[in-house]
């Protein structure tokens, strides 16, 4: 995790990159506290970069620059390529961006082919253009800010900022030509991209950069749940069983165990083995390094179970588990004298507890820490100006909720022997509800147009499926705009990297080769019908309890969110800030 900071002025420099950076540097050493360097080049572009060490033998300061190109660089690159081992993935990058001698057609390829994570500004001082984007799936933040000035590009920036300012869309890498008057914004498309989705920026569209993963997938699947369950009355364990014998659906869920699997393990065993604590002295490191967030649904207990394959057998993985204070609204009653004790046993909590009593029946010789984060209301009101500014440009109710939950879960201060997680990676179940069809829209899309009071007909099932594939298709493309982003910023601010396993490409790829009718089926009802192929994946694994467990919000299931608000009002908290 990194922050990546850059001005670039429409004339020489006015002093306005200045009072910009003052207002979000802060946050830009929280999210990179162990370098930062900065660059100016023409009296027209201003780079600052902070690092955080996760990747090769020493920290890669930033930007790393040469006679041509000056390069920042905030993600991990998880795919094959050449060079020593102890490389980090910035330095990579940079000697390959200097073998494309700026050529665009080059550039394009090489962009084509990174996977992982990552967000990025790259000045080209000979061709006098600054490119800067983020990965297709929009894991990293990157924002966009304008005025009068010129254009600010950065990981956050905070809600003092005059300028206007937006996530940048991930749907491509833009560039900026100084030699241009208005710097006006051109973009190289990721072939996944339409030009509609970009209405929010006004750009020049050039040639697209194709991602050879998209298309590296057989989808030729021969399987549907409807077909297979069709006049079946058993109980789960019994649906469980009686799909997995099928050879297709068996064959489907050890392809996505492999991949993920190996998703798990990219996010895990090249980061130093260091936690906070022990990374400034380089000591040997016996305390957890790498945390969950962990409600103890099916999605972060697959992750945790694959995890334990990858982390030492001594060194214990903690399970961040968050509450928050209930709000009580005066009802006119006399209220007593002292208030009652505050319930922490929120709907997480409870999960939380009986799923890790079964990741200690599976892995018994692995120590889990579940790590109880308890939030009082008052607390919450002291940090909200801190979050705020982190969550910013988004002010919903929800970005409210979530980006608040996710701040004190990833700050990690238990409520035992006053207890702090000081792992520097987050393992996070974002996307699998998008991917598998886990929320409550997907089961309404489904049942849309079922009218059969005995059950949907076939062909209304058949319809089901269409409408859920639309549900489906219109929640991936959203994805990057309704919460990664802001997570990244949110967790970020701990110095520490979140990760996301079932944002892998080749994964997602696997995923996407299914149909709607083979990744979930609702007639079988909340906690098996939803994310049902997820679910087989886990019986697999050996879960029992959590494959039932039904699908509940973080914000409902920490109790932060106040169900009396909609949530995609303004908050009133995020625009106080």
């Amino acid at each position: 995790m990194c922050g990546i900071f850059c001005f670039i002025s429409k004339t020489d420099f006015t002093g306005a990159q200045e009072e910009i950076l003052s207002h979000c540097q802060c946050h830009l050493q929280n999210r990179g506290p162990d370098e930062t360097s900065r660059l100016e080049f023409d009296s027209r572009v201003l780079l600052l970069g902070t690092v955080l060490w996760q990747q090769g033998a020493t920290p890669c300061r930033q930007p790393v620059e040469d006679d041509r190109f000056a390069l920042l660089f905030n993600g991990d690159l998880f795919m094959d390529r050449d060079g020593p081992p102890e490389d980090s993935d910035t330095r990579w990058l940079f000697r390959q961006i200097v073998a494309t001698r700026g050529e665009a057609e080059e550039l394009r390829e090489l962009f084509g082919v990174l996977k992982g994570p990552f967000s990025l500004v790259l000045l080209d001082k000979v061709r006098r253009r600054v490119y800067f984007g983020r990965d297709c799936f929009g894991r990293n933040s990157l924002l966009l800010a304008s005025s009068d000035d010129g254009i600010v590009v950065s990981s956050v920036l905070g809600n003092k900022v005059q300028q206007k300012t937006v996530e940048l869309p991930p749907n491509g890498i833009y560039y900026v030509d100084l030699t241009e008057d208005n710097l006006d914004l051109h973009i190289f498309p990721w072939n996944t991209k339409k030009e509609e989705s970009e209405s929010a920026l006004n750009v020049t569209f050039e040639d697209p950069i194709e991602l050879p993963w998209l298309h590296s997938v057989n989808s030729e699947i021969s399987f549907n749940y409807h077909d297979l369950l069709k006049g079946s009355n058993v109980d789960s364990d019994q649906v469980f069983n009686l799909l997995l014998n099928n050879t297709a659906v068996s064959n489907i869920c050890n392809d996505l165990i492999r991949l993920l699997e190996q998703s798990v393990r990219e996010r895990i065993v090249n980061t130093p083995a260091f936690c906070r604590k022990c990374l400034p002295a380089r000591d040997p490191c016996p305390h957890p390094r790498l945390g969950i967030l962990f409600s103890g649904g099916i999605d972060c207990t697959i992750i945790a179970l694959l995890a334990d394959r990858f982390v030492p057998e001594a060194t214990p993985i903690d399970l961040l588990n968050v509450a928050f204070e209930k709000i009580i609204r005066p009802n006119g009653k006399k209220q007593p004298t002292a208030p009652p004790p505050i319930d922490w046993n929120v709907p997480d909590r409870m999960t939380g507890r009986s799923t890790l009593q079964e990741l200690q029946r599976l892995r018994p010789n692995r120590r889990w820490n579940f790590v109880e984060i308890n939030v009082t209301r008052q607390e919450l009101n002291d940090h909200k100006r801190r979050i705020s500014d982190l969550v910013y440009p988004l002010k919903s109710v929800l970005d409210e909720s979530i980006g608040a939950a996710l701040w004190f879960a990833s700050r990690g201060y238990g409520t035992t022997d006053g207890y702090r997680c000081e792992a520097r990676v987050l393992l996070l179940g974002s996307g699998a509800d998008e991917l598998f069809g886990g929320y409550s829209r997907h089961r309404v899309a489904f049942y849309r147009d079922v009218r059969s009071k005995d059950g949907p007909s076939d062909a209304e099932v058949e319809q089901g499926f269409r409408s859920l594939a639309a549900e489906l298709e219109l929640d991936w493309n959203r994805l990057p705009s309704r919460n990664l982003a802001r997570d990244d910023r949110v967790i970020g601010d701990h110095g520490i990297t979140p990760r996301t396993p079932y944002l892998q490409e080749d994964f997602v790829a696997l995923v996407h080769g299914l149909d709607a009718s083979q990744r979930c089926y609702y007639p079988l009802g909340a906690g098996i019908g939803d994310k049902l192929t997820l679910r087989l994946c886990g019986y697999r694994l050996g879960l029992r309890e959590s494959t039932c467990l039904r699908k509940r919000a973080l914000q409902f299931g920490s109790r932060i969110a106040d169900r009396k608000q909609n949530a995609a009002d303004e908050s009133t908290f995020l625009a106080e800030g």
